[in-house]
């Protein structure tokens, strides 16, 4: 059985709507990837490090991304490259609904449905048909593998 409650965070798009994709991670919450690929067929932005650009840039596994675009975040002044994903991502094995990239795929994909926010709280995609799967998770293991993953993305440098 599913176990779905969140207290959400409301988030207004360019047009006002308002969503509730990203929820405080709430202690017992279970979830295990399903492997629906739901996730890989969202109209989505894949936001990319500067490491991950490289890296996919040579990559031939990578060559029906369209990874040219990059984006100006206005609030810290930074740039980076990102893809878009319209119907499907590129990178997705249509049959076997896994990624073509894993394990080197992006921090955005190695991450989700989870997200560290910048005050350290630990926030879920409350769309992933993962959550209320699997075991429950130990939200401290959780930071520590978002952590790691920054890391290899080159997004924490010691």
């Amino acid at each position: 059985m599913k176990e779905r409650s969140f207290e959400t965070h409301d988030r207004a798009d360019e047009k006002g709507l308002v969503s509730r994709e990203w929820a405080p991670f709430q202690p017992g919450t279970r979830w295990k990837c399903i492997r629906c690929a739901g996730c890989c067929r969202q109209p989505w932005a894949i936001n990319l490090t500067w490491w991950e650009f490289e890296r996919l840039t040579n990559d031939d596994r990578a060559s029906g991304i369209d990874i040219d675009r990059i984006e100006l975040d206005t609030r810290t002044g930074l740039t980076h490259p990102y893809f878009l994903i319209k119907e499907k991502c590129p990178a997705l094995d249509a049959g076997t609904f896994l990624c073509t990239l894993f394990p080197d795929w992006p921090y955005t994909c190695a991450t989700y449905p989870f997200l560290l926010a910048p005050g350290g709280e630990l926030m879920v995609h409350t769309e992933c048909q993962g959550i209320g799967q699997g075991p429950v998770l130990d939200i401290d293991e959780m930071k520590r593998k978002i952590i790691s993953e920054r890391e290899k993305a080159g997004m924490i440098v010691n």
